[in-house]
């Protein structure tokens, strides 16, 4: 570790020595790699953070979990790949797969404590990832027809150094659990260079409690605008907060089965594709680039939905829009909670945010970005941001209106606007818990009564909050710097202003801070369209 420290100490320097060597105002190519290098160099600031302060494999078991599941999982996930394509991938799965317990092994002697939420997701994930290895290695060699026994016996060693590391993590829960809260210092540090803003905790709170009282009143009133079609007969309550749960309600009483959850989401992406082709908001990305399906066992636990971007070294794979399925360990309740938050109307907003035209869009984009450096370095910042900004650009251009959509457009804006409502409280939430003192129940409080989210999806939202400090503030965040930088350009532009064009100059640039998409539009950069031929 000492070394590693050095190293990136060493790197930090030359990263810095290079930056002071191009002028502050530069333009052109000297600006994109002046804004390179201060990608790097945010990007070594919180390596040698996790390194140094907050080390990951000290005082997080997840760390080594995320690392072995990413290791197999990235190599299984191509089933599209020819046959002697996946052949490789599955022997260098299996590579892997035999030393897991020797990683494993360095990682729990590193391990001191464990904060519980870290603990119970870890521990969560556990049996699917042992089951990856188990099972899912040698049937993947029985479908290609080879033989079998390599792939069953790293599974098996595999198999074993993963519950020998499960052995250890039930130890730790008879010990004093490590502190999940980063507190005020590491969380700015995680705001700076990990996110990529340049707004502070007390910056982000202030605009995110004005954007939930602007927010709630507005679906108060459309709660009242629709209260006689959804409620005949039926007094429009006087008190908001009351008109606004009785039509939330309404809408999730839409709510699917279980099993036709994913199909849902899938009908939904189909919807958005076609409306984000029609609207004409971007250019779009052919639709074999993207795949839908459900999250695998051993990546539940924390989000709900998530895309997963192609790597930056094999760019044309495409990307994956991740939808967890309801636990099979869930009692009745739960699941009816879950399938509530998550019924149609909330579906066709996640495909929006996730696919067309939010973060597969963006994605997609910067993976044929012509310097590896963009396809190397990102912020999360900008990219919750693009999807938060451009589902209210969807919204306002006029999705689920006519027979774009199976649901009425009522029921998405209103659930539209509750999801405005969520990102807001999630910014309070993540800032909340890490750089205060709010507790469990005050913070449930701040989501079910304050954001009108179930029950189920609240706690699960708590225990995200306490594992991924900053994460839930990067929605707000983004979406906030995104909305000042279009309100910039619009302005300055005056008429000359075009929509679907500043769309295509924001996304031409990778994954950078807004900051640097700003320098670039002023800089009049050039505009990449890799899709324009699909549009």
């Amino acid at each position: 570790m000492a070394t590693s420290s050095r190293d990136l100490a060493v790197l930090t320097q030359e990263v810095a020595a290079a930056l002071a060597a191009i002028p502050g105002d530069a333009r052109g190519p000297d600006r994109e790699g002046r804004d390179d290098l201060r990608l790097l160099a945010d990007e070594l600031a919180y390596r040698r953070f996790l390194l140094d302060l907050r080390p990951r494999y000290v005082f997080d078991p997840l760390a080594a979990l995320e690392t072995v599941s990413s290791a197999i999982h990235e190599l299984l996930k191509r089933t599209d790949a020819p046959p002697e394509e996946r052949c490789r991938l599955l022997e260098a799965a299996a590579q892997r797969a035999r030393r897991i317990p020797v990683l494993l092994e360095q990682a729990g002697t590193l391990l001191i404590s464990a904060p519980e939420p870290h603990l119970d997701v870890a521990l969560q994930r556990l049996p699917a990832l042992i089951a990856l290895v188990r099972d899912e290695l040698p049937r993947r060699a029985e479908e290609l027809q080879v033989d079998v026994s390599p792939a069953r016996d790293a599974g098996e060693v595999a198999a074993e150094g993963l519950e020998a590391y499960g052995a250890l993590l039930d130890e730790l829960r008879e010990e004093p659990g490590g502190e999940w809260r980063l507190g005020a210092e590491d969380h700015g540090i995680t705001l700076r260079s990990a996110l990529g803003t340049s707004m502070d905790a007390w910056q982000i709170d202030a605009r995110a409690r004005a954007w939930r009282d602007e927010i709630r009143a507005e679906m108060a009133e459309m709660s009242a605008s629709t209260w006689s079609r959804r409620f005949p007969g039926e007094p429009v309550p006087a008190d908001p907060t009351e008109r606004i749960r009785r039509t939330l309600e309404a809408v999730a009483d839409q709510a699917v089965e279980p099993d036709e959850l994913v199909p849902e989401a899938r009908r939904a992406v189909d919807e958005a594709r076609a409306f984000a082709c029609s609207a004409g908001l971007t250019d779009v990305p052919p639709a074999e680039r993207l795949t839908v399906t459900e999250v695998p066992g051993y990546l539940l636990g924390l989000a709900v939905a998530f895309i997963t971007q192609a790597p930056p070294l094999d760019p044309e794979s495409g990307c994956t829009y991740y939808l967890s399925p309801v636990p099979s360990h869930w009692d009745a309740d739960q699941a009816r909670h879950f399938l509530r938050e998550y019924n149609p109307a909330q579906l066709r907003s996640l495909a929006i945010h996730e696919g067309y035209p939010g973060h597969f869009v963006q994605l997609e984009h910067a993976s044929q970005h012509e310097r590896l450096a963009r396809r190397l370095l990102a912020r999360p910042a900008f990219a919750e941001g693009w999807a938060v900004y451009i589902e209210r650009e969807a919204l306002a251009a006029g999705f689920a209106e006519g027979d774009s959509s199976r649901v009425s457009a009522d029921d998405y804006r209103i659930t539209q606007r509750k999801l405005e409502l969520r990102l807001a409280t999630n910014a309070s939430l993540d800032i909340g818990l890490h750089t205060g003192d709010l507790g469990d129940d005050q913070a449930l409080d701040l989501l079910i009564d304050g954001a009108f989210q179930e029950h189920t999806e609240a706690r699960g939202k708590l225990i995200r909050a306490k594992v991924t400090s900053g994460q839930l503030s990067s929605y707000f965040v983004g979406g906030a710097e995104l909305a000042d930088l279009r309100r910039d350009v619009e302005g300055r532009e005056g008429p000359a202003f075009d929509l679907r064009r500043f769309h295509q100059r924001v996304l031409s640039h990778g994954t950078p801070t807004v900051g640097m998409i700003a320098d670039a539009l002023a800089d009049d950069a050039p505009v990449h369209r890799p899709f324009q031929a699909s549009a």
